[in-house]
């Protein structure tokens, strides 16, 4: 026999658990509030995985660090692994959107008015984005996913499709060198790895200064093997024709 207050919930879903419906109309009806309610969740993931790494980033303690109920929380991430699969999707969305925002990955590498210097484009990719704590959230999910299998399976899509997005702008602001053109997407996954890498090197450095000094050294090593596009077609398509 079905219990009165059973007859009150929603059936269960991978997107929506059981809730009561009243709390599921709530959510509902109210965009904005449903929106801000899944930013302080997001938030707080972030924050409990730079802080407390993979392992100590749990359900109870996100939803302490939010400040929401339990169902509030289910009803955005019914599982952990649904909690970090949806962080990893919006750590990744930026580069991915259609918007471009100035924190964007790949908008961050474009050379600076009168400048092609590498090693400056590196150093706002790691202050700015990777030695950040969207940054190493992001490197505690990655991580995590080399021993789990189901949250690897979950993921990696969207890692492929965020690296397809990725080559193809940085293809819109850089050049390999003559003659190696295919190679540009290799080199960039080349900085990019090596920057990522830094996060691991850092415990072993007593000078901090020494991450700045491999990122200018390994700015110089990659710089003749590409550079900037000229913004030559840029600025003759925005002059008014004569």
């Amino acid at each position: 026999m079905i219990r009165q207050k059973d007859k009150l919930m929603c059936p269960g879903t991978e997107d929506q658990p059981n809730v009561t419906s009243s709390a599921a109309a709530q959510m509902r009806g109210n965009p904005a509030r449903v929106a801000r309610t899944r930013g302080k969740i997001l938030n707080a993931v972030i924050t409990s995985l730079d802080d407390l790494g993979y392992s100590e980033c749990s359900i109870n303690r996100v939803q302490t660090l939010a400040g929401v109920s339990r169902g509030a929380l289910t009803h955005h991430f019914p599982s952990k692994e649904e909690m970090m699969v949806k962080t990893l999707e919006h750590l990744l969305a930026p580069v991915r959107g259609t918007s471009v925002s100035d924190d964007q990955e790949a908008n961050l590498l474009r050379p600076s008015e009168g400048s092609d210097c590498l090693q400056e484009q590196l150093h706002a990719l790691w202050s700015r984005v990777i030695n950040t704590r969207e940054g190493r959230a992001l490197m505690e999910i990655l991580v995590a996913a080399r021993t789990d299998v189901a949250l690897s399976e979950r993921i990696t899509p969207s890692l492929h499709a965020y690296n397809d997005d990725f080559n193809r702008n940085i293809a819109n602001l850089y050049q390999a060198a003559e003659g190696h053109e295919d190679e540009l997407a290799l080199l960039w996954s080349i900085c990019r790895s090596f920057m990522r890498g830094l996060h691991t090197q850092v415990p072993y450095e007593r000078d901090p200064k020494i991450i700045t000094k491999m990122v200018d050294l390994f700015g110089r090593i990659m710089a003749p093997h590409m550079s900037a596009r000229s913004r030559q077609g840029d600025t003759e398509k925005d002059e008014e024709p004569i």
